[in-house]
């Protein structure tokens, strides 16, 4: 399976789930990064609060620390300070582990840039589940996706009506082939075009017209933020990513360990100076990570509801302009725009096959043969029907590298077998690899 590429060698992958990569690198530049910032987003959460929900956790939360950096005293120090530190009732503690997540807060906020990349997240997100990007275009182009198959029905018996006539005229088995494959081609085209285009409406009398995604705007808007506040940009997806993300664990991770030396400095009026161990603070601050996760739990319906990341998404949808609206889903389809378009008019073709099939008892295989208007205009639409079909399936890229890839292996494996022999027969003093 070459990655980025629906067909493979014995099998075949949806268009979404197998493009899923760029498709998410796609809606993100496109949309998300245009509508939200994690620097705007981050700064309504309250610290305060923050610092409140994770306090009886505090004891757990620091342990690493506590374990690594006092890792060389006497047993006895080890144990008190673990039974302190575990001590969240403490008055004490209480102040100085609400400073800490505190302070740890407002640290967050105001280095977020730096600790949690908003695309990162996202495309981590689809890519971990492939089904997700294929469940958004399914809510919020439900009636695009209907109208692009209803269309087939409708769109297909007009054009079919011309075919019949065309028939009628012509006494050619190809006629239906052939025209099975611009009724394909035709079909899907123009459902493609009245989804998106015009983009702007545009009056004809008293008619407006606009693309079918377009008129519903205000809907689409609504299933699509509610969507991605509620399965992609949770709290568990963005601290997650934050805490996983090797593009900013290492940020994360260096403001952890920062914020517990400069808070464990204040509360021991600078007695304690943890900096000068940089090595076990940054190792307890890997560790600390390792488990924070589990902490945060108790945080997550909190930060969901202080976010409001669905009213942003919603409100901001709503007010783009149509050119900028169009780029929400369009992306998506004009990814593979021509892959529909080509495979309409390849089914059309084999649906035209089999009409002949049926009508005639035979089918006729396509003869390259030009001997008059007729017979040349039937040896095109042949060639046509059957590149059309080729190019609809898209096997020539995915199964060259395959056959490639078959070939090199192959030679590999031949190579290591001569080794192999050659050592058992005492022929080569080196070792099979």
């Amino acid at each position: 399976k070459v990655e980025g590429e629906p067909l493979g060698l014995l099998g075949w992958q949806g268009i979404v789930p197998a493009r899923t990569l760029k498709m998410s690198e796609a809606m993100v530049n496109a949309t998300i990064n245009q509508l939200l910032t994690m620097e705007e987003i981050i700064q309504r959460l309250d610290p305060d609060t923050v610092a409140d929900i994770l306090l009886p956790s505090s004891g757990q939360i620091v342990q690493p620390f506590v374990d690594e950096l006092l890792a060389d005293q006497p047993k006895p120090v080890q144990n008190f300070a673990s039974n302190y530190a575990a001590d969240s009732d403490g008055w004490l503690q209480k102040k100085v582990g609400h400073k800490f997540l505190r302070d740890l807060t407002v640290d967050v906020q105001e280095n977020v840039g730096k600790v949690c990349n908003l695309r990162n997240c996202v495309v981590d997100m689809m890519m971990s589940d492939r089904s997700l990007l294929g469940k958004l275009f399914q809510i919020s182009g439900k009636d695009e996706l209907a109208f692009l198959t209803d269309s087939g029905l409708w769109f297909g018996f007009l054009l079919g009506l011309i075919q019949l006539v065309v028939a009628l005229y012509w006494d050619n088995p190809w006629t239906l082939s052939v025209g099975g494959l611009i009724v394909g081609l035709a079909t899907n085209w123009l459902a493609l075009k009245w989804i998106f285009e015009p983009v702007n409406p545009k009056k004809i009398g008293p008619f407006v017209l606009q693309g079918l995604f377009l008129r519903r705007q205000n809907e689409v808007a609504a299933d699509f933020s509610k969507f991605f506040a509620t399965r992609v940009l949770t709290s568990r997806q963005l601290w997650s990513s934050i805490l996983t993300d090797p593009t900013t664990l290492p940020e994360f991770e260096s403001l952890l360990a920062n914020r517990f030396a400069s808070t464990t400095k204040d509360a021991t009026l600078g007695v304690v100076d943890l900096k000068v161990k940089s090595k076990k603070l940054k190792a307890a601050a890997a560790k600390t990570c390792a488990n924070l996760f589990e902490y945060l739990v108790d945080l997550h319906e909190y930060v969901d509801k202080a976010l409001e990341i669905e009213q942003t998404l919603r409100a901001r949808m709503m007010a783009m302009t149509s050119t900028q609206f169009e780029r929400v889903l369009h992306p998506i389809f004009e990814e593979d725009e021509l892959t529909l378009i080509l495979a309409g008019g390849g089914l059309g073709f084999l649906a035209g096959l089999v009409q002949q099939l049926i009508s005639t008892g035979s089918l006729v295989l396509p003869r390259i043969h030009i001997g008059g208007p007729a017979k040349m205009f039937s040896s095109i639409g042949s060639i046509v029907g059957l590149y059309a079909l080729f190019i609809a399936v898209k096997p020539g890229k995915s199964l060259y590298q395959f056959i490639e890839r078959l070939i090199e292996r192959t030679r590999q494996l031949k190579k290591r077998t001569r080794r192999t022999v050659r050592y058992f027969r005492g022929e080569r003093k080196q070792s099979p690899s």
